[in-house]
């Protein structure tokens, strides 16, 4: 990955800030840290750029960033690579663009200078770029950031009027502001009760995250924000046969595969064992018979649970290694100490990263000694192939009598008449019904939800109405109806955002790009565009990844029903001790300290029990953010 950096200043900028905040991203990249000045032009420097380099494909190689144009008039950095670099180069080269090289940089630039603010549009992949322009006016330039799709790369910026900064990571943003800003609590509280809703939030009151899939852009002293893409959630591809659907998604997820197969290295994948990585894992293989992989090898890591616990999927990893005849490289599980995280906090201006994340250190790492810079995973088929059954509302909507009946026997033969029946007539009904009583049905249930004597009885009542106000908040910007409901926000969920930015930056570190074929736009909108009985049937979820790669993913692992679990119950009591005894200075504005005693209090056997770890860790990385910061 490759950490971009930049700011404007009304008044000019100071090139020690500049360097400052490269310094602080350096470490996100291994190939030399570089700036650039708009005062190139002649004029002082009211704008600058600066980028921490990763060259993972082959396209990069001779590439260097800043990317400028040649008359040095537009600057760029750019974070990540283009999925559509294919279709893209020869859009406009049928367009007249002469191109220079064939990195991605390039395209993107020409892109800007063939569609202007609405070039994002045109870029599939996984990014974050900063551009400035200064053709109109270099006393006046024009500064154009972007995100991809999901928002796989990240990018934070401050905005006073007067100046803005923006980054890959914290680090590069909080020392530049003056004074420091102050923690936002309503976050924290967000992140402790484990709901996610503030979108553009961070730890920091004025410091926001450009959401995914949106562009800013500044221009004589007015920030605009703007959204490139959204998802449409309605059902749009419909084949007469359940073949047709596995077809179709067999050939997307090759192709989305091959296209974010490109280094120059060897690929990394991360092998669990699990449906999705051990396809792609297959897959990968099978694209490379063809000659059709654009890595020269590709190399598989699993993480190497406990024999017995939770974690352990050993087997089933060695089972696709085997059925490809591939290498596998079996990693044990990280398991930092807590000062470790609390370092993290420290250094990162951020959260300390969660313990399942911390976990596959020691994999990255030795990917990245393995000479790999790319590292592939299965990250998206939870999300994105579980359905649900809600295709009793879909097949009541479309008056579809025959697929509620063939649903309706299926399900049954799995769970029995007695709790299918009210299952598929409740969702039928709700579905007849108007959407203002939805809309009251919904609302009536959160509240009930609140009003249970355990809800989040550890915060204050104050901090309880806020976070309902901000989740009221979100919950009425998405539709009313379930499954496009479901949908939107599987799309724009903030914690999908906050936890892709962590691990981004912990690849980062390890001179790793991660790559994601299962969250490419083009999977999303195959997903989305599909019924919700193609992805779940008869209470199995991935229905449809499962039928269509059989033959290609061991039947072992295409049949499993269980999946792993990666507990950490020593940490988790490190985690509650820590919390116990920094609460009453850190945490007394947002709990209440009985409560949060009941909360973290060990069971019987003196663990944490599992159902509570991820608020125990919420809880913790607060208190060490506080620790460090308040």
């Amino acid at each position: 990955m490759t950490g971009i950096a930049g700011l404007w200043c009304s008044d000019g900028v100071d090139p020690a800030s500049l360097t400052a905040m490269t310094d602080a991203i350096a470490d996100r990249g291994q190939d030399g840290v570089a700036t650039w000045l708009s005062s190139a032009f002649g004029h002082r420097s009211l704008v600058g750029l600066g980028a921490s380099m990763l060259r993972v494909t082959s396209e990069a190689q001779a590439e260097t960033q800043p990317h400028c144009s040649e008359e040095d008039r537009i600057a760029l950095v750019f974070d990540g690579y283009l999925t559509n670099w294919e279709e893209l180069r020869a859009e406009l080269l049928s367009l007249g663009a002469v191109l220079r090289t064939r990195a991605d940089t390039e395209l993107v630039l020409r892109a800007y200078q063939q569609w202007g603010e609405d070039c994002a549009r045109h870029l599939d992949g996984e990014f974050a770029l900063a551009l400035v322009d200064c053709r109109a006016n270099p006393s006046d330039p024009l500064i154009y950031c972007a995100r991809d799709h999901m928002g796989l790369r990240p990018l934070f910026y401050h905005f006073d009027g007067q100046r803005l900064l923006f980054a890959s990571d914290l680090s590069a943003l909080v020392p530049q502001i003056t004074p420091r800003p102050e923690p936002d609590f309503d976050y924290l509280a967000g992140v402790m009760a484990d709901k996610w809703h503030q979108r553009d939030a961070t730890p920091w009151r004025g410091i926001k995250r450009l959401l995914p899939a949106h562009s800013m852009s500044l221009s004589g002293n007015r920030l605009t924000l703007k959204e490139h893409w959204s998802l449409n959630p309605e059902v749009t591809i419909r084949y007469d046969r359940d073949e047709d659907y596995f077809e179709h998604y067999s050939h997307l997820l090759r192709d989305c595969v091959r296209r974010t197969s490109r280094s120059h290295g060897p690929l990394g994948v991360t092998v669990s064992g699990g449906l999705d990585s051990s396809a792609i894992y297959c897959l990968a293989y099978e694209l490379a018979e063809r000659g059709e992989l654009l890595a020269p090898t590709i190399k598989g890591y699993a993480l190497a649970g406990e024999p017995g616990s939770p974690a352990y999927e050993l087997p089933f990893a060695r089972a696709a290694a085997e059925h490809v005849g591939g290498q596998l490289t079996e990693v044990p599980l990280t398991q930092p100490p807590i000062d470790w995280f609390a370092e993290q906090a420290r250094a990162r201006y951020d959260l300390p990263i969660p313990t399942n994340g911390a976990m596959s250190l020691g994999l990255e790492n030795a990917a990245a000694a393995d000479g790999c810079r790319a590292l592939m995973g299965g990250d998206g088929g939870d999300e994105w192939l579980q359905g649900s059954v809600h295709y009793y509302r879909e097949f009541t909507e479309a008056a579809d009598i025959g697929g509620f009946a063939r649903a309706l026997r299926e399900d049954a033969a799995v769970d029995g008449w007695r709790r299918t029946l009210p299952i598929a007539l409740r969702h039928m009904a709700m579905t007849l019904l108007p959407e203002s009583i939805r809309v009251q049905g919904r609302d009536y249930k959160r509240r009930k939800a609140r009003e249970q004597q355990e809800y989040l009885e550890w915060m204050t009542e104050e901090v309880r109405h806020r976070l309902a106000r901000i989740e009221d908040d979100y919950i009425t910007s998405l539709p009313s109806e379930p499954v496009r409901w479901s949908k939107l926000n599987l799309a724009r969920a903030p914690g999908t955002d906050m936890a892709n930015t962590m691990m981004q930056g912990q690849y980062a570190r390890a001179g790793l790009e991660p790559r994601n074929p299962m969250l490419s736009k083009a999977f999303i909108e195959f997903s989305a565009s599909t019924p919700e009985h193609i992805r779940r049937r008869a209470g199995q979820s991935k229905y449809i990844h499962r039928m269509a790669l059989r033959g290609i993913v061991p039947d072992a692992i295409l049949d499993r029903s269980t999946k792993a679990d990666f507990p950490s119950p020593e940490l988790d009591r490190e985690f509650a001790d820590f919390a116990c005894k920094n609460a009453d200075p850190l945490l007394g504005d947002l709990c209440d300290y009985a409560g949060l005693q009941r909360l973290l209090r060990p069971d019987a056997s003196g663990k944490i029990p599992d159902e509570r770890s991820w608020e125990v860790w919420g809880v913790y990385a607060c208190a060490a953010f506080l620790y460090h910061f308040r």
